[in-house]
């Protein structure tokens, strides 16, 4: 299609004025780029607010992972950081470390004034970490001594003693650590692997269970002296109570590889303190299974759900009590369906939440809203009034509501906020003590715009809320807020050089699919957009899309004159594969009606199942000129059982999670085939660009190759990339992840930008 005489005055327009004297035209936001976007994490808050631990970091210092040795237990991939500690009162920003550090955990003290810091040095296999304390007073580091016979786990939390005394921490023993070494070793190179079903677990399931042999010990900062709380145990997690007198953890018993979940584990809860020297257990593992409790503040008692009903007990009784006890003439198992023919409503099904600072309330939340429970007696009251006829996870009604903390006085509870409809988010407060009601009546707007708000975390003692906060085009930054939100100051400005870059402007776009659900995605403008021109529009896909943020590919992409679109799907148990096709070409028909997407110029990629649900779209429709697998898989049968270092991860994610075939292999046969693209390939017609690392534990490369020999025995079109040292984020290092960025770029070129010229061309000499 021919420019129109607006367009072609709009876009000289644009010209002019960044050639005005003065006016400078943005740089184009490239593939190195990319690399240099820094984001920053919270490490810990001082519980008087004043002080605050950040890791920033760059994905260009970052790029390299050995893959090999995934599955290492001794092994622990680089994440190097700049530490930034931020007196959020002063604005004052201090580095701890001179260059880049690998933290793997950092707690300060309660009088907010230490901060322990556990690094591991970068260099040869084996190092252990190392624990230093910052001064922030004194703006001094030290390190603590090691003792040579034990080495603080690298997996270890930290956490200081109420008197500051000592730092609660897990120790490995280097010998263990050799063992488990070796064995890994064995397991990859032989020479001779024997595998058998009548061992327990299963080799790589066994191996990633390795890190938890651990003795939980209180360490002297002053001499790094430990002193053991817990002997060596298999520990799957564990904390200390608020006055350091008892630790309580989790301790994982399990006998055999459990298929059901993912990273299964049967864990007992357990206690030792107080006086006693040997542990004594609090609950069972039989009646834990499937159990995630939640701690009070003081660490002493603890609550979860069970078929629905809510349990409360503390560590020092007997047994729990139900704090939402079902009618006495059902039981939760014989509990009838709702539905069609039956007059039995289905029971309520409730979770706890939050704890109040005292232990006495539990926010406890359901489909029809949310309660607050007393403790003492299990009377509660509805707070918070929600509509549960709500379909999930789109076309929602209910606002995306997430709480925070509890007030100090208990009179109210912070929550973040999300709009179901359009990009109206923020943070608010939930007063109780009135009549339930929806959020819109209730809820009292702390701060509220159209902005992203992440990580918002309170001070222990009620004054701070420290939280990222992003216009949704750009990087977030890290902010400091009082606790009415009266001032709100930026803490950091991470990427400044960003502001002379051209970053895409995002929309919320709404649109139908074919079963005329509404549905949700992002789009994510040209760099230079013109009204009423035309772009080539690439979708890419994965499940469901509703949040901007920055996102670097499509920035990267946008600057090369394309449109970004994040769409969302309606997935399905049991025929996951046709919401592929009935929501991702329902939004390109909005796009296009919208007057911004170009029919004849559309192009799809994912990453992983992104990837397998590009595949799987491209059997189904070529209205797609050009599609980009990344890491995904294209045959469901061979993956089914291919997944040797991730345990049962392959198994569980069709039968149980996210690929929702709703079965086995065994029992549904036909939808693993039907879902296999490779068993479809003779219908792809759209040009196809396959990417794998042949280092990938998740979606075996073999996978990319099965896709790339059948089309290619088909004479389709497909190209298939190798990163020979790459993982299932295919590049391992700076030049691979540029040389990456650019094939995508290059691959939309060919397809969607130079078949357009060709074809303006010929239609010119005609």
């Amino acid at each position: 299609m021919r420019p129109t005489l607006k367009t072609t005055l709009a876009a000289a327009l644009v010209l002019i004025l960044c050639a005005a004297p003065g006016a400078q035209a943005p740089k184009p936001f490239t593939a190195q780029d990319m690399l240099d976007v820094s984001s920053a994490s919270v490490l810990d808050l001082s519980e008087d607010g004043r002080h605050v631990a950040v890791s920033v970091r760059r994905p260009f210092d970052n790029a390299e992972t050995d893959h090999r040795r995934y599955g290492d237990p001794t092994y622990v991939a680089p994440s190097r950081v700049k530490l930034l500690v931020i007196d959020t009162r002063t604005g004052d920003v201090r580095t701890p470390f001179p260059g880049l550090v690998n933290v793997r955990a950092a707690a300060w003290a309660r009088d907010g004034q230490r901060l322990a810091i556990l690094t591991m040095p970068d260099g040869a296999a084996g190092t252990p970490p190392a624990l230093h304390i910052w001064d922030a007073e004194r703006a001094a580091l030290t390190v603590v001594p090691a003792e040579p016979s034990t080495r603080i786990a690298a997996g270890s939390d930290l956490e200081w003693s109420a008197d500051g005394t000592r730092i609660f921490v897990s120790l490995r023993s280097p010998d263990r650590d050799r063992a488990a070494a070796e064995r890994f070793r064995a397991v990859t190179e032989g020479p001779v692997v024997v595998h058998s079903s009548k061992e327990p677990f299963l080799e790589w399931d066994e191996l990633r269970r390795e890190p938890r042999h651990v003795t939980v010990a209180a360490l002297d900062p002053g001499t790094g002296r430990t002193t053991t709380l817990l002997p060596e145990r298999r520990v799957a997690s564990y904390r200390v109570t608020r006055d350091s007198k008892l630790v309580t953890f989790m301790e994982d018993v399990t006998e055999k590889t459990d298929y059901e979940v993912i990273a299964g584990t049967t864990s007992a809860l357990r206690a030792v303190g107080d006086g006693a020297s040997e542990p004594r257990t609090i609950v069972d593992a039989k009646d834990l299974k499937g159990v995630q409790p939640r701690w009070s503040d003081d660490g002493r008692m603890f609550a979860y759900a069970k078929n629905g009903e809510v349990f409360v007990q503390g560590v020092d009784e007997e047994k729990p009590r139900s704090l939402t006890p079902r009618p006495k003439e059902e039981k939760p198992d014989e509990a009838a369906p709702a539905g069609p023919g039956t007059d039995k409503p289905r029971p309520e099904s409730f979770s706890p939440s939050l704890f109040s600072r005292d232990g006495s309330k539990l926010l406890i939340t359901s489909r029809k809203g949310w309660y607050v429970a007393n403790v003492a007696d299990g009377k509660r009251m509805h707070v918070l009034a929600l509509d549960e006829a709500e379909e999930e996870p789109q076309g929602r009604r209910n606002p995306r509501i997430s709480p925070i903390a509890w007030s100090l006085e208990g009179d109210a509870i912070y929550v973040t906020w999300s709009a179901a409809d359009r990009w109206d988010r923020g943070v608010m407060r939930l007063p109780l003590g009135r009549p339930a009601a929806p959020p819109a009546d209730v809820l009292e707007p702390l701060v509220r715009d159209a902005r992203l708000y992440s990580g918002v975390r309170m001070s222990r003692d009620g004054s701070t809320f420290v939280l990222a906060i992003s216009d949704g085009d750009r990087p977030a930054d890290l902010y400091v807020a009082d606790s009415r939100f009266t001032s709100v100051k930026r803490l950091t400005d991470l990427n400044p050089w960003l502001a002379d870059r051209a970053l895409p402007r995002s929309e919320l776009v709404a649109y139908r699919d074919v079963d005329g659900r509404e549905l949700y995605g992002v789009l994510r403008y040209p760099a230079g957009y013109v009204k009423g021109q035309k772009y080539p529009t690439v979708f890419e896909i994965y499940e469901t899309f509703f949040d901007n943020g920055f996102n670097a590919r499509a920035a990267f992409l946008t600057n090369h004159g394309y449109a970004v679109f994040h769409p969302s799907v309606n997935l399905v148990v049991g025929r996951p594969g046709e919401a592929w096709v009935k929501g991702v070409t329902s939004a390109a028909n909005r796009l296009i009606e919208m007057g911004i997407a170009d029919p004849d110029r559309l192009g799809v990629h994912g990453t992983s199942y992104g990837g397998y649900a590009t595949v799987l779209l491209i059997t189904q429709t070529d209205r797609f000129k050009a599609a980009i697998n990344i890491s995904g898989k294209v045959n469901m049968i061979s993956f089914y059982t291919d997944s040797p270092r991730l345990g049962v991860r392959n198994t569980h994610a069709p039968e149980k999670s996210q690929d929702r075939i709703g079965g086995t292999l065994w029992e549904y046969p036909e939808r693993y085939l039907d879902h296999s693209a490779i068993l479809h390939a003779d219908r792809i017609k759209t040009p196809l660009l396959t990417i794998s690392g042949d280092q990938d534990p998740n979606v075996p490369a073999s996978q990319s190759r099965e896709i790339y020999y059948a089309l290619r025995r088909l004479g389709k079109e497909v190209e298939w990339v190798r990163y020979v040292n790459g993982g299932h984020r295919p590049p391992n290092s700076v030049s691979e992840a540029t040389d990456f960025e650019q094939r995508i770029l290059a691959w939309y070129d060919r397809h969607l930008k130079a078949e357009s010229k060709k074809k303006t061309t010929d239609s010119q000499g005609q």
